[in-house]
């Protein structure tokens, strides 16, 4: 989306169930910001989204070179958005800023999966069949501090943050769902901040 001209976006969504709640916002702030000039790509990692690979055949090592391949595919510099534990994978790219909505480590996105095993039969994660290989990776993961990203949080997080934003953690909602004024203030707050960056 957007002028192959503008400020290249690379954007990474949330992982799993997260991503089906946050996804429609995300997309309405890559569709503001390419309005306002910005070039967004926002790439299906394997085994998440539209990917035809089957996520338990694949773990973290593989969405972090997924995430560099389509990092190349783009026009530099780059500029990495990630919601909730998409931070996780752009730990290889390039960036020249990071803009990061409520980052997740691997360690509290295993935590997540694990409270939604135990809500079910036990078996898998919310509907999903993790390799071991992904769910140890995880653990020590963290999010990338290169260069030092801008984080977001929702108001009721009491985390440090650089931009507080108001409204209930879509992530926690019981239906997907937008909300307009979330989305113009994460767009408006993501593009003062590359401006910033690139000045």
């Amino acid at each position: 989306m957007g002028p192959d001209s503008g400020p290249t976006i690379l954007a990474f969504p949330a992982l799993f169930e997260e991503a089906n709640r946050t996804r429609a916002i995300l997309v309405g702030v890559l569709r503001r910001l390419a309005a306002r000039g910005h070039s967004v790509a926002l790439p299906d990692l394997p085994g998440q989204g539209e990917s035809l690979t089957p996520v338990e055949a694949v773990d973290l090592i593989a969405w972090r070179q997924a995430a560099v391949a389509a990092a190349d595919s783009l026009p530099r510099p780059v500029h990495v958005i990630a919601v909730r534990a998409g931070a996780l994978v752009d730990a290889d790219v390039p960036a020249a800023s990071r803009w990061y909505w409520s980052p997740l480590t691997g360690q509290e996105q295993r935590r997540e999966l694990t409270r939604l095993r135990d809500l079910g039969d036990g078996e898998d994660y919310a509907g999903n069949l993790l390799s071991d290989a992904l769910l140890a990776q995880l653990g020590g993961a963290e999010p990338t501090l290169t260069p030092a990203p801008r984080i977001a949080r929702m108001e009721s997080d009491p985390r440090p943050a650089d931009v507080k934003l108001p409204g209930a953690a879509p992530w926690r909602a019981s239906e997907p769902g937008t909300d307009p004024a979330l989305v113009e203030r994460i767009a408006d707050d993501i593009h003062d901040w590359i401006a910033a960056c690139a000045g």
